[in-house]
């Protein structure tokens, strides 16, 4: 059985106002396993407008440290992988933002 949870809850502005809503999940040891993104949706229901969170991906974040099968080499690479900390998946978080257009 696998125990995940939210470690951090983030929400992120792309100049338009309208913010994503970013969950960052950990497993039982405290390492960051990936993200989860959320998009704001308004239902409308007898006159009432009701936000609601809607999710909209998960986000992988295993391309921040090397492969752990050490197999043959696959890529030349001219900079370190930077980890999985909190700052860096905040930062994947962040470029998802960017890329993404409402």
């Amino acid at each position: 059985m696998t125990c995940l949870s939210v470690a951090k809850t983030i929400y992120i502005n792309n100049v338009d106002d309208k913010y994503f809503k970013y969950e960052i999940i950990q497993d039982e040891a405290g390492e960051i396993v990936f993200a989860v993104a959320f998009i704001e949706a308004i239902i409308e229901h007898d006159g009432l407008s009701l936000p609601m969170w809607t999710k909209l991906e998960n986000i992988t974040v295993d391309h921040l440290v090397p492969p752990k099968d050490g197999g043959f080499q696959t890529e030349v690479r001219d900079h370190p992988y930077p980890g999985k900390s909190m700052g860096t998946v905040i930062d994947v978080c962040k470029e998802h933002r960017k890329r993404y257009k409402n």
